[in-house]
């Protein structure tokens, strides 16, 4: 993790997402602006949280380790998403522990805030408390639309998360990488890949690498088990 001195810098990010009507000047004040590389972790899941985090650009992939030892990735966050927003409201009575480990897939710029300036500046303030809880909104959303489909085969799983995808970021757009997508889906590549075929087969969608263009999303959806 690199911080970034750069005023102009701090500054754009801050005016481009309107954060000083958001939080304290005092919070402004304790925040850094940092750089992570791709590949580079963020947080890891169970180490002590010392920072609220502002995704300003970039995309982070948030994963958990169950206690099997299995691997379950949990959503792909875009800029502008807040990062440590749950851990913000952990017991005090309790360590305050990162719930998930956090993995740049791009390099990312972040506003790191600290957590006692939060505590003391923020968190009677109900213009934050509303800005929290539609973070948190928007990602239980999200959660519901990814992770309600266990029941479901692998081609509803598929059909379901491409057709978030679309809605997200139009017809044509770039996937994550192969293993991570299907750890989110709890499903296996070669079973990704092979349905992947079949909706192109279809001609429901294109797709060459991670580059895919939904042709009919109107039947992408249109799919009985």
């Amino acid at each position: 993790m690199k911080i970034i001195t750069s005023p102009q810098k701090y500054d754009g990010f801050i005016a481009q997402y309107q954060l000083d009507k958001i939080l304290h000047s005092e919070t402004l004040n304790s925040a850094r602006l940092v750089k992570i590389q791709a590949s580079e972790y963020l947080t890891l899941q169970n180490s002590k949280a010392s920072y609220l985090y502002f995704l300003v650009d970039g995309r982070l992939q948030i994963e958990r380790y169950e206690l099997n030892g299995n691997k379950v990735i949990f959503s792909f966050e875009n800029t502008f998403s807040v990062i440590g927003d749950l851990e913000l409201f952990n017991d005090p009575d309790k360590e305050n522990l990162i719930h998930s480990t956090i993995q740049a897939l791009s390099d990312c710029y972040l506003l790191a805030l600290p957590l006692s300036s939060i505590q003391q500046n923020e968190l009677n303030s109900p213009i934050f408390l509303q800005f929290i809880c539609q973070q948190l909104s928007k990602k239980l959303y999200h959660a519901s639309q990814l992770h309600s489909n266990s029941s479901y085969d692998v081609e509803y799983k598929l059909r379901r998360y491409l057709a978030f995808t679309y809605n997200q970021y139009g017809s044509d757009f770039k996937l994550e990488n192969r293993e991570s997508i299907a750890a989110m889906l709890g499903v296996s590549v070669r079973q990704l890949n092979r349905t992947l075929s079949k909706l192109a087969q279809e001609n429901l969608i294109r797709y060459k690498g991670k580059h895919v263009i939904i042709i009919n999303a109107d039947d992408l959806l249109n799919y009985d088990q």
